[in-house]
């Protein structure tokens, strides 16, 4: 939540009392008023109730500047007048319902940066007990000062209100930037600060801003907003984006104009983020969509080269298996053919084929039906050998005996030929020739068969 309003009764409200002014600020569209008391008390009790009424009424919140003068690191009499500036002052605040009692720490004097924070803070802690033993509800808030020779730089009452539990600082912009040597510039720099106090908590910052003049790092005196270098729009970019929760109050020469001035630019800065990020919604679901669509699309045309690829895989296979069939049917109709003229296996008496065809389903032709004789398989190149190779009881040489014909007769101890090698090429013998190596394994993809001279010889092996 971000509030705006002007610190004392604005400059155009003709009636000059408080109450006045809280109802001006009201009906201006301002939603806060720092109530002053800069040149002394000058309020009753009964006056500080009114205005709470009138506040509550008007909806407008409260926050309340002590006296000017006030030096809480200076000497036993000048702490003992400061503290009572800020006690009444707090009096007051707590009936009129106030949130803060702002307050400026004091000076260095002749005192050195640790003694002046050490005193002010013993002090602080004095003061704020009698805010807990009265009960009164404000916060104590230090604001920070824009002088280097007085106490109260960022750094020193960040320390402080760590030191002392019950204190808030009052965030000057213009006496940051002043300070800095203009030192704010862009949204980061307006950032850094929120970081920096970002450890001590705080829910709800109070804020002070106005245009500055300033010289070698010290704050001569307040301009209008548009007259000083020091722009509202960056800290309206970080209040918004970080969603940080302030009352902006306009410490300004032309207190409500100024106030209802950071009041538009912020509408102005929340309309263009809002339409930014508006757009930037806009854009990224339009680009969630054309993901989405992409992502269809993609999907779509996968499975449609899925179901592609699945009906090209059916019918590659379908014609296949239609090649397969016919395949099938093709050498079952050869083998059908070729039995029905597949030769007489029956041998003639010169031990010759018959040449007569055998009959459809038997092995021989009518002529040698129930042939008991020699037959093709007799023959040494029709007759499989017996080979001998390495195996798992041992290590030996392919050989295999020779294949004697019908007409020949069979020794006793049948001739045996061995498996020969040099270089790719291989042979049978009986005995061994220099040059070539001994072979154990039958080569795969070959086989050992006969020739007509019933000789062992290598050849492809036949499916």
């Amino acid at each position: 939540m971000i509030q705006f309003g002007p610190a004392g009764i604005p400059l155009s409200c003709k009636g000059r009392t408080v109450r006045d002014g809280i109802i001006y600020t009201r009906n201006l569209e301002l939603d806060a008023m720092e109530v002053q008391f800069v040149r002394g008390i000058r309020m009753t009790e009964e006056e500080a109730l009114k205005v709470r009424e009138t506040a509550d009424e008007a909806g407008v919140e409260l926050h309340v500047k002590a006296p000017y003068y006030i030096n809480l690191a200076g000497d036993e009499r000048n702490v003992e007048m400061s503290a009572q500036k800020i006690l009444a002052t707090g009096k007051l605040a707590d009936v009129m319902g106030a949130e803060t009692v702002v307050f400026h720490p004091g000076f260095y004097g002749e005192l050195g940066k640790e003694e002046t924070a050490s005193r002010v803070v013993q002090n602080l802690r004095d003061i704020r007990n009698v805010f807990v033993r009265e009960g009164w509800k404000p916060r104590l808030g230090m604001e920070v000062m824009g002088k280097r020779n007085v106490f109260g730089s960022l750094e020193e009452v960040l320390d402080v209100c760590n030191r002392v539990k019950g204190i808030v600082p009052v965030i000057d912009f213009a006496h940051i930037h002043a300070r800095g040597n203009g030192i704010l510039q862009n949204p980061e720099d307006f950032l850094g600060v929120f970081e920096r106090l970002a450890p001590l908590g705080i829910k709800h910052h109070l804020v002070h801003f106005t245009g500055i003049h300033y010289e070698n790092g010290n704050a001569r005196y307040r301009l209008p907003i548009k007259k000083g270098d020091l722009k509202f729009e960056p800290l309206c970019d970080v209040l918004l984006d970080h969603n940080i929760s302030a009352t902006v109050i306009s410490t300004s020469p032309i207190l409500e104009h100024d106030a209802m001035y950071m009041n538009i630019v912020f509408d102005r800065v929340k309309e263009r983020r809002d339409a930014r990020i508006a757009r930037e919604l806009r854009e990224a679901q339009e680009a969630e969509e054309k993901r989405r669509r992409d992502e269809e699309r993609k999907a779509k045309a996968a499975e449609e080269k899925r179901l592609r690829e699945e009906e090209e895989a059916r019918a590659k296979a379908e014609a296949a298996a239609e090649a397969e069939r016919r395949k099938a049917e093709e050498e079952k109709r050869k083998a059908e053919e070729a039995a029905r003229k597949r030769p007489c296996e029956a041998l003639t008496k010169t031990l010759g084929p018959c040449k007569n065809l055998a009959r459809e389903k038997g092995r021989f032709c009518p002529q040698h039906k129930g042939w008991r004789g020699h037959t093709l398989g007799d023959l040494p190149e029709n007759q499989t050998p017996e080979v001998t190779q390495s195996d798992d009881e041992g290590r030996k040489q392919v050989s295999a005996p020779r294949a004697y014909g019908p007409d020949q007769e069979v020794p006793a101890e049948p001739e045996v030929y061995k498996l020969y090698k040099r270089d790719d090429r291989y042979y049978f013998s009986k005995t061994k020739k220099d040059g070539f190596s001994l072979v154990f394994k039958v080569p795969d993809g070959k086989e050992v068969a006969y020739n007509r001279n019933g000789v062992p010889l290598l050849r492809n092996a036949r499916e």
